[in-house]
């Protein structure tokens, strides 16, 4: 019977141990999700900035 038991112990070990890889995994993954948008925004808002000074200077230069 002791056999039966350690058998049925590392099943669910490995079973835990999985499990809490993968839930590692899945939280990795949406904490960068996450930071990649925060920091997409803060390009695109930097993208836009610039074409804008870009436009301004070019409006500028033709009215001259």
């Amino acid at each position: 019977m002791r056999p039966r038991f350690t058998l049925i112990g590392v099943v669910v070990a490995t079973y835990l141990l999985g499990l809490g890889v993968l839930a590692g995994v899945v939280i990795d993954r949406m904490l960068f999700d996450r930071h990649r948008s925060e920091l997409l925004g803060r390009y695109e808002q930097a993208l836009r900035q610039w074409h804008s000074y870009q436009m301004t200077l070019e409006k500028a230069s033709t009215e001259q």
